[in-house]
């Protein structure tokens, strides 16, 4: 019995130990977060003088004028966004006869136009290109360009 009765004072004791602990982390914080509030106060007016000054900077590079309202300019045209692009046509696997290794970059567009993806990059001191077409068929065609020549085709039929 006189066991059970330490055990549990000795818990009690060290739960209030823990939420004290607590407690006072609590207040240093916040009195650490309200000291450096209070010495802080010049900051913010420097950091919105920074902000004021790009701000003018790029409002003067944009031809507005010093109320914030746009220049006016000597077109008459209002500025429209464009257009989205329209789709890519897609080639036919036809328009793939004649594309060989070592064929110019520049003739492959031409034969078959723009691929639907296209990422270029730099392996082992060449420049390498992977170029992928969707065509009318369904079927998808993986054209990779070497240093601006073909070195080449793979072909995936749709499932």
């Amino acid at each position: 019995m006189r066991m059970l009765a330490l055990c549990c004072a000795f818990g009690l004791s060290a739960g209030a130990l823990l939420a004290q602990t607590m407690v006072e982390a609590a207040i240093l914080t916040g009195a650490t977060a309200t000291g450096a509030a209070a010495k802080g106060g010049g900051i913010g007016a420097s950091i919105g003088n920074v902000f004021g000054k790009v701000g003018g900077t790029l409002a003067g590079a944009a031809g507005a004028t010093s109320s914030g309202a746009p220049a006016r300019t000597s077109s008459s045209k209002a500025a429209r966004p464009s257009a989205p692009e329209p789709p890519l046509p897609k080639p036919s696997k036809t328009d793939f006869e004649g594309v060989e290794t070592g064929m110019p970059r520049e003739q492959l567009l031409a034969k078959v136009g723009k691929p639907r993806f296209s990422l270029s990059m730099a392996e082992q001191g060449r420049l390498e290109e992977v170029m992928r077409y969707t065509t009318k068929e369904g079927s998808s065609a993986r054209v990779k360009v070497t240093d601006g020549k073909v070195s080449s085709i793979e072909w995936s039929e749709p499932n």
